[in-house]
């Protein structure tokens, strides 16, 4: 989610999404990168332009989003979309 805020959308959040093989043992090692609860992520000034308008609001406490929208079975970058 960071980076597509920072960005303001050109790079997007993908899904996370398991694949299951029945035939092929694999191991997953999940890795989380989160700022700090009082850090502010928003768009990088050089990526908004009247061409490409700010897509994004600045966001705090980006991990308690991301718990929240996930449990509601939505995705957690809508917490940050205008």
């Amino acid at each position: 989610m960071h980076v597509q805020v920072m960005s303001n959308g050109i790079y997007k959040s993908p899904v996370h999404r398991v694949v299951l093989n029945g035939k092929k043992e694999r191991i997953y090692v999940a890795t989380f990168c989160n700022a700090d609860e009082d850090k502010e992520i928003q768009p990088l000034n050089g990526l908004v332009s009247e061409a490409r308008p700010r897509l994004y609001k600045a966001v705090k406490k980006s991990e308690k989003n991301f718990f929240d929208y996930y449990q509601q079975g939505r995705r957690p970058i809508e917490a940050a979309m205008i």
